[in-house]
């Protein structure tokens, strides 16, 4: 996503199986900063997402391939491109959502 500091930041849209880890705004940021933590462990704190989103599904293709393109033109406030071969279209409305809840 576009910074205005830093240029830009990654964020993550994750699922989580178990939804109610993330009905309270303090079960959200206690999973955010363990998602964040994971991060840091692997891959080191310069991929360490600026936020993360929980949502119940990703946007994926009939076929089962993540639709990584469309998801971050989301993210950039870009047209998500042809999506005609979206599987679930709910999960790019999840997915602007998610965003405007910043």
């Amino acid at each position: 996503m576009h910074d205005e500091v830093k240029g830009q930041v990654p964020v993550a849209f994750a699922v989580v199986k178990d939804a109610s880890l993330v009905a309270t705004d303090a079960g959200r940021k206690a999973l955010e900063a363990e998602v964040k933590q994971k991060v840091d462990a692997l891959l080191g704190a310069i991929a360490r997402p600026h936020r993360v989103y929980f949502i119940s599904g990703l946007p994926k293709t009939r076929s089962g391939k993540m639709l990584r393109r469309s998801i971050q033109a989301l993210a950039e406030g870009r047209d998500p491109g042809d999506l005609t071969t979206i599987e679930d279209r709910s999960t790019l409305d999840q997915i602007v959502e998610a965003l405007k809840s910043q």
